[in-house]
């Protein structure tokens, strides 16, 4: 179908670019800062602060209800909406950090070969408070599609994150160094979100209606998000409890790396395309269009990102962040399966609440934790950590099935023109990149030059030959959105 493109999509790809822009400097200075800590720092280390932060987490999402999507989700927002949900946020805010409070003696004595947990976690607390009081005036601003504000929170909290955290490890201050980085970047967002980027003025106020409606929205958005953390995080508790805090640490810097292209292109994406989701969520047409359009972006990155990044991980690891991470390669290739679908199901569920269909993510969530909690533990046990990242794959595997029907009823697409040529592209380029790495076994530049290149070749002469219409279609759109210039785009 041809038509214009309408003034939603001019926001969403303006916005998009925003986002991306800014993504990309994170994503150098993410690198930088994680290059600097890794070698500065030991796996254990890394260790302690993953486990501290799953129970912060966990904690964090029993209190957040689902609020911030209740708010994109919802047409009319006047001030009782604003009022009633900032009084409730606060009440849940102060419930789950006294009862955190409380429990993080028991918790340190939980795991004696920590030391230091209970502390990291009391001090984390107040991060946490920040990040959930920010999130209300960033959910404004995503809401309103003002997203040059948020691009430019992210710059400059990753930016301060960059300079404390390396600086105080450098200094020898540890695991401090890694609860530093969390506070300085949360504290900042906090300060722009309140101060130069607000858009309320914060009130108290209750109103039952409001209250009755964020809880039967909030009730399947709450299960969902709850079972959601727990999908992401259970693996890191399950290898800290049951194989120590040095394989945590191994495995936490693996998923790290493998949620790069969630933080670089996927997370823009979703932050731009929520929003837009919510607001055509009752013109089938359009709203099939916008995700057609940001699943095609992201499953292509996803793939490129996954090839190349798994091709150089013994270059990265030889000569950036140090031999001692050496038995994190294959823990990290195997996950190169979550890289790809991890943010297109981020992306799915996104549209699902913000058209209303928490349920659907409710119920799949849930398959998907009865699988992936047994798939863990068996995998710890026969594999290791390459066995959780296996059970990972398998988890998101088993969301893709189960999301498929509902996603089907909301929008119309071809999965053929979404995910078939990327992986025939994938399969050929990374075939021929790992044999060249038979070849030439041992990490040099020559070797991670060769390898990429010829990745890069194969996989983007493959998908240009095949796929040029949806490119130049791209295009175009973007040159209309950016310049107004008449153009058939899709």
């Amino acid at each position: 179908m041809d038509s214009d493109i309408s003034p939603v999509a001019v926001r969403a790809v303006r916005g998009s670019l925003y986002s991306v822009g800014a993504s990309m400097v994170t994503l150098v200075l993410g690198i930088t800062r994680s290059i600097l800590l890794a070698r500065l720092l030991l796996p254990e280390h890394f260790g302690v602060v993953a486990l501290a932060l799953f129970y912060l987490g966990l904690a964090s999402r029993l209190r957040g209800f689902g609020l911030n999507m209740a708010l994109i989700h919802r047409q009319e927002v006047d001030e009782t909406f604003l009022r009633t949900l900032f009084t409730l946020r606060i009440g849940l805010d102060l419930a789950t950090s006294g009862l955190l409070l409380m429990v993080a003696p028991f918790l340190q004595r939980m795991y004696p070969q920590m030391p230091g947990l209970g502390s990291v976690i009391a001090v984390l607390i107040v991060a946490y408070i920040l990040s959930d009081l920010s999130s209300l005036q960033e959910t404004l601003l995503r809401k309103r599609l003002a997203f040059s504000y948020l691009a430019w929170m992210d710059i400059l909290a990753s930016a301060v994150m960059t300079l404390v955290a390396p600086y105080l490890a450098w200094r020898g201050w540890g695991i401090w160094a890694l609860v530093a980085e969390r506070l300085s970047g949360l504290g900042m967002r906090f300060l722009l979100s309140w101060g130069p980027f607000r858009l309320w003025r914060p009130r108290f106020g209750w109103d039952r209606e409001v209250v009755r409606w964020l809880w039967r929205y909030g009730r399947p958005s709450w299960v969902a998000a709850n079972l959601t953390y727990l999908l992401d995080t259970f693996d890191d508790f399950w290898v800290g409890t049951a194989l120590g805090k040095t394989p945590l640490g191994y495995y936490a810097k693996a998923y790290e790396f493998a949620r790069y292209p969630r933080r670089v292109f996927a997370n823009p994406l979703v932050t731009v395309f929520g929003p837009v989701f919510a607001r055509v969520q009752d013109k089938r047409v359009e709203l099939s269009r916008a995700f057609y359009r940001s699943a095609l972006v992201i499953l292509r990155t996803g793939f490129l990102i996954a090839g190349v990044f798994g091709l150089a991980m013994p270059e990265f690891i030889h000569y950036v962040i140090g031999e001692k991470w050496w038995p994190m390669l294959w823990t990290f290739r195997l996950m190169l399966v979550y890289i790809v679908l991890d943010p297109i199901l981020m992306l799915i569920g996104n549209l699902l609440f913000a058209t209303g269909r928490p349920d659907a993510m409710r119920d799949a969530r849930i398959v998907q934790t009865v699988f992936f909690i047994p798939a863990v533990i068996v995998g710890a046990s026969l594999a290791g950590i390459n066995g959780v990242a296996v059970a990972a794959d398998a988890m998101l595997l088993v969301g893709g099935w189960r999301l498929y029907r509902p996603l089907r009823e909301m929008v119309d697409f071809s999965w053929r023109r979404l995910v078939v040529h990327p992986c025939v592209a994938m399969t050929l380029a990374w075939t021929v990149g790992f044999g060249l790495e038979q070849t030439f076994p041992d990490p040099s530049w020559q070797a991670l030059l060769l390898k990429t290149g010829v990745f890069l070749s194969i996989f983007g002469g493959f998908l240009l030959i095949s796929e040029r219409e949806d490119y130049a279609k791209g295009l175009r759109l973007m040159w209309q959105a950016l310049w107004g210039q008449r153009a058939r785009v899709m």
